[in-house]
C-alpha cells in the first residue's frame, strides 16, 4: 500500500467535504422550492431524513477532521494515524536505531557501560520526554552519584522477544563494549515461540477488509475501538500467553534463550542482570502474572542471574493511573518512576561516588 503520509489520503477527505457540501445543498433545496403544505406524508419523511443526515454528516466530519489532523496519541496498536503523528513527533532514533542520544563507539577508559535491553515498555512508548523513562531516570541518578564514571544505553525497540534481546546483547558487545546488560522482561516475551494459526494470531490483527484505514480516519477509529476487541484473537490475547507458559514444551524453548544469555555472560565476562516488568493491564482470565513471575525468578536464579521483580512496585495502584492512556495499556511517566525507584534500589543503591 502506498504510504499516505501523516494525514492520510487527502484526496478521500475532500471527497467527503464534497458530499456533505451536496447534501446540504440538496437539503437546502428541498426546503427552498417544496413548499410547506406539500411537506406531509413521503416529503416530510425525505426533510426530516436530510436533516438527520445532514447532522450526522457534521459531526462525522468534525471527528474526521479531528483525528486526521489534531490528534496525536499512542494506542496499543501503534498504526492510527493519531499514533503515527505521536512517533513522528515525540521519537527520535540515534545512528543504531535506538529512540536514545548518540552513543560513542569507543568507551572512555574507566566508564562502566550499561545496556537496557527490552521492548517497547522500556522504549517509553507513549512516553513523549525520553527523561521519564526508567532507564534515562537511573542514566541521571548514576551521574549524580558517579558523574563520568557510567554510561547507560537504552536499548530497546517495539516488539521485540527475548530471542531479539539476546541477538541485541552479542552485537552491543561487539560494537559499543557494554560492561552490563539489564534484560528488561515483559510477560509477552515469550511470544516468538508459542504457535499461531491463519484463524488465531494475535500478533496479526485482522486489518479491515472493506476500508483503507488511511481513507478514513473515523472508520479506523470505530474499527480499532469498537470492532478489533471483540474478537477473539485480540479478546484472547493474554489467556493465549498463559498457555504459552502453561506449556512445559514452549516454556522450555523460552528458557534456553535465558540460558543462551548466561552462557553469553560467562563467556565475555559481563554482568547480566533481568528485569521482569509486568502488563500493567491484563484481559482474559488465565494469565497470572505473580504465577509467571515466580516461575521466571526460579529460572533466572538457577542461572545465578540478579533479578527484580516490578509487579510489586505497582501493587495496590489502580492500572488507569499507571498507563498511558485508556486507549494504550503501556506504562505511564508514573509508572516509569516508580520502575526507576525500585530497579535503582536493586541494582545500583550501594554505587561507590
Amino acid at each position: 500500500m502506498m504510504s499516505s503520509g501523516a494525514f492520510g489520503y487527502l484526496g478521500d477527505y475532500v471527497f467527503y467535504w464534497l458530499v456533505y457540501l451536496s447534501l446540504v445543498v440538496h437539503t437546502w433545496c428541498f426546503f427552498r422550492f417544496v413548499r410547506l403544505k406539500m411537506r406531509r406524508g413521503p416529503a416530510l419523511m425525505i426533510g426530516n431524513g436530510l436533516i438527520f443526515f445532514c447532522l450526522v454528516g457534521a459531526a462525522a466530519l468534525a471527528g474526521e477532521s479531528y483525528l486526521r489532523f489534531a490528534g496525536v496519541a499512542t494506542d496499543s496498536f501503534g498504526v492510527s494515524l493519531p499514533a503515527r503523528r505521536w512517533f513522528a513527533l515525540h521519537t527520535r532514533l540515534n545512528s543504531a536505531g535506538f529512540r536514545d542520544v548518540e552513543w560513542d563507539r569507543a568507551k572512555r577508559p574507566g566508564v562502566h557501560r550499561i545496556a537496557f535491553v527490552g521492548d517497547s515498555f522500556t522504549y517509553g512508548w507513549g512516553v513523549e520526554n525520553p527523561d521519564d523513562r526508567f532507564p534515562d531516570i537511573i542514566r541521571k541518578r548514576l551521574e549524580h552519584l558517579s558523574p563520568g564514571k557510567f554510561e547507560v544505553l537504552n536499548a530497546s525497540k517495539p516488539g521485540w522477544n527475548t530471542a531479539d534481546g539476546q541477538a541485541a546483547i552479542r552485537d552491543l558487545r561487539g560494537r559499543y563494549s557494554i560492561d552490563e546488560v539489564v534484560l528488561c522482561h515483559v510477560p509477552n516475551d515469550i511470544e516468538d515461540v508459542i504457535p499461531a494459526t491463519a484463524e488465531f494470531d494475535p500478533l496479526h490483527p485482522p486489518e479491515p477488509v472493506f476500508f483503507n484505514v488511511d481513507s478514513s480516519c473515523l472508520l479506523d477509529f470505530l474499527y480499532r475501538r469498537l470492532y478489533l476487541p471483540r474478537l477473539p484473537s485480540v479478546r484472547g490475547y493474554h489467556d493465549w500467553l498463559a498457555e504459552g507458559y502453561a506449556s512445559p514444551d514452549i516454556f522450555d524453548k523460552h528458557r534456553k534463550s535465558l540460558t543462551a544469555m548466561a552462557q553469553f555472560r560467562d563467556e565475555n565476562g559481563i554482568k547480566l542482570r533481568v528485569v521482569l516488568v509486568p502488563f500493567l493491564k491484563v484481559g482474559g482470565s488465565r494469565l497470572d502474572q505473580a504465577a509467571v513471575h515466580g516461575r521466571m525468578r526460579s529460572v533466572l536464579e538457577a542461572l545465578s542471574i540478579e533479578v527484580v521483580d516490578l509487579l510489586e512496585a505497582v501493587q495496590g495502584i489502580p492500572p488507569d493511573e499507571l498507563v498511558v492512556s485508556a486507549q494504550d495499556a503501556h506504562p505511564s511517566a508514573r509508572a516509569h518512576a516508580l520502575f526507576a525507584d525500585a530497579v535503582f534500589q536493586a541494582f545500583f543503591s550501594g554505587t561507590n561516588r
